[in-house]
């Protein structure tokens, strides 16, 4: 077997196996797959391929694409996957995980992190196994369309779309809350800023999704307490009402990955509409993160 960088070709049968692979899995035990299309998960690939801290790698055996894995740097941490193998059983995603986790000690990372889905015990084991352990329980959840709260007193918060100005501050809070470096991500994927006094307490990503854009994936969100966070999201609910926002979560299905490290989320999910769905755990390797804030993970399905 060889491992290698993808290349653009490899981008049609690569699509294929990483959109299948996981489609197959997750029906089996009743859930949907990450990705709504072969396309979707083509351009999640193309992403990573394009990005100046992302690496791709494919395993060959006998001139056949057998299997597909991705890692990117942000900082000194770095997040692995998606990664997908057409056979299991066979150690072809072990040799990719190695393959992928020396790129990253070469880049200089110090941790290594990743989402795995609770029902998928095979791919705990190959983490585990490598020595990652659990830093975090997360609930996947799912809104249907409905009108959001009242927006009431935000407790001197101030909620407002995203500006390019805000990204050093932005990305000055998520670095010490998270650990992770990573301004290309929060300069495309922040939608709303809470400031309180001036200074910026939290952020909310969100992102269309669904083969007709009919749901809405929000994440990554960071904020200094869970109130602020679930303001965030309720501010979410509202948005596009009075515009024509390309995000606008009115009338459409809302899903994130909920930390549970915050006790009272949970609630506050539930109490907005929220039901969860499915639950997953975040992997570490290496150094700790420094805190556990409340937030919202990507829904790539890669962790952010």
């Amino acid at each position: 077997m060889d491992i290698r960088t993808l290349k653009p070709a490899d981008l049609e049968v690569t699509a294929a196996l990483l959109y299948r692979s996981f489609e197959s899995l997750a029906s089996a035990h009743g859930f949907p797959a990450p990705w709504a299309t072969e396309a979707h998960a083509r351009a999640v690939l193309e992403r990573y391929r394009e990005s100046a801290t992302g690496r791709v790698l494919v395993a060959e055996e006998g001139g056949a694409v057998v299997g597909v894995g991705a890692v990117r740097l942000r900082g000194e941490v770095a997040t692995l996957g998606p990664i997908a193998t057409y056979i299991q059983g066979r150690g072809i995603g072990g040799a990719l995980v190695d393959e992928l986790l020396l790129r990253a000690d070469e880049a200089g990372a110090v941790a290594q992190r990743l989402y795995v889905d609770a029902w998928n015990p095979a791919a705990y084991a190959l983490y585990t196994g490598r020595g990652f352990g659990v830093v975090d329980t997360v609930v996947h959840m799912e809104r249907p369309p409905a009108p959001g709260p009242a927006l009431e007193s935000a407790r001197g918060l101030e909620v407002r779309a995203f500006e390019a100005r805000d990204l050093v501050e932005v990305q000055r809070l998520d670095r010490k809350l998270t650990g992770h470096d990573r301004p290309e991500d929060l300069g495309t994927h922040v939608r709303l800023v809470a400031r309180r006094r001036g200074d910026v307490v939290g952020y909310l990503g969100a992102a269309s999704a669904g083969a007709a854009g009919d749901a809405i994936l929000l994440g990554p969100a960071v904020a200094v307490d869970a109130s602020d966070l679930f303001i965030l999201i309720v501010h979410a609910l509202h948005a596009g009402e009075a515009g024509s926002q390309a995000w606008s979560a009115v009338g459409r299905s809302l899903r994130a990955r909920l930390s549970t490290t915050a006790p009272a989320a949970s609630m506050a999910a539930l109490g907005l509409g929220f039901r969860i769905r499915e639950l997953g755990v975040v992997l570490s390797r290496g150094a700790p993160p420094p805190a556990r804030p409340p937030q919202l993970y990507s829904m790539d399905p890669e962790i952010l």
